[in-house]
């Protein structure tokens, strides 16, 4: 690989980190609604690049979590339930089609595919591997939208930032970490039959059951930061 390229991988895994880490920390509360995010200031605590930092922050106002305003700068944007509320209606809508569409047309490899993706989730999960369960979760629903050949669900995933909800969010579910990478084995079950329609109905009910406890952790800290106030 060429030297050029090489430093634009490294610089695009570096912003990866830094989004997902400043994601994590407005969820948290780190950085409140309103407060501004200086792009010198945050390459200096974080020590890298403002160019990764820019990355970063760009990736986040497409995303909705910050919000760019001449002469104001970047500032954060107020996250509520209802927002992640609609992240996981649109993703449930979106996968639920593609296995629809998987049921009818996935072949033996692609389900090998979805196994093996679910026992290593499975591994990670026991050996408390959060990131790591995380990651193959991601990559195990873009295995499924693969295999409904729709390759425009697969881009609206990738353009919609879905695999980096995951990272930020996934941290906050109550759910048992074994139990969520066992929950995959119910959707590839269902693939399994042919049947769309229970495929479909599988899918989105795997999107929406996963999002409640995290929904329910956002609005529990809603209603503490109002009775704070």
């Amino acid at each position: 690989m060429p030297k050029s390229e090489a430093k634009k991988v490294f610089r695009t895994v570096i912003s990866e980190q830094i989004k997902e880490q400043l994601m994590e920390e407005i969820f948290r509360h780190k950085y409140k609604p309103g407060e501004r995010l200086v792009e010198s200031a945050l390459a200096k605590e974080l020590n890298v690049s403002q160019t990764s930092v820019r990355e970063a922050l760009r990736a986040l106002v497409a995303m909705g979590f910050l919000e760019s305003e001449p002469f104001k700068g970047i500032t954060v944007r107020s996250l509520s339930r209802q927002d992640l509320w609609e992240v996981y209606t649109v993703r449930a809508a979106l996968e639920s089609l593609a296995a629809f569409h998987a049921a009818q047309r996935i072949t033996a490899e692609q389900i090998a595919e979805l196994e093996e993706i679910c026992e290593e989730m499975v591994e990670a999960a026991k050996a408390g591997d959060g990131h790591r369960r995380t990651l193959l979760n991601i990559e195990f629903h873009k295995a499924l939208i693969r295999a409904s050949g729709f390759k425009l669900i697969l881009k609206l995933f990738d353009n919609l930032q879905f695999g980096s909800w995951s990272l930020m969010t996934g941290t906050f579910t109550s759910m048992d970490a074994i139990e969520i990478a066992s929950r995959h084995c119910k959707l590839i079950e269902a693939l399994k039959t042919g049947d769309p329609e229970q495929a479909s109905r599988a899918a989105s009910e795997h999107i929406i059951q996963g999002s409640e406890s995290i929904l329910e952790s956002v609005e529990q800290a809603e209603s503490s930061e109002i009775a704070a106030e």
